[in-house]
C-alpha cells in the first residue's frame, strides 16, 4: 500500500468519505465509489462495509487495496467520489 504523509483531498471532502463509510448509502449499483489523485478510481462494495471490510477495488483490475480503518484509507489518499 501506498505510504502518503497527508490526504491531498480537502477536509471537507474528507468528512464527506468518513461520512459515506459511517452511513453506507444505498448505490444503484451497490457501491460506493472512491478516487486517488495517482492511483485512479476504485469502489467498495455495500456487503464489505456492512461487514466492516474495507476494501477498494481498482476499476482498472490493478487489485484491491485493503485498510484497516477510515484513517488509513484517507492518509492512503483515497476520498469518496
Amino acid at each position: 500500500m501506498t505510504n502518503h504523509p497527508a490526504s491531498p483531498w480537502s477536509d471537507s471532502l474528507q468528512q464527506q468519505t468518513r461520512q459515506a463509510i459511517e452511513e453506507m448509502p444505498l448505490t444503484p449499483d451497490g457501491r460506493l465509489h472512491f478516487k486517488h489523485s495517482t492511483l485512479g478510481y476504485a469502489s467498495a462494495t455495500l456487503e464489505d462495509l456492512c461487514n466492516d471490510r474495507l476494501v477498494l477495488r481498482s476499476k482498472t483490475g490493478c487489485g484491491d487495496y485493503v485498510f484497516d480503518g477510515i484513517d488509513a484509507l484517507l492518509q492512503a489518499g483515497w476520498a469518496v467520489d
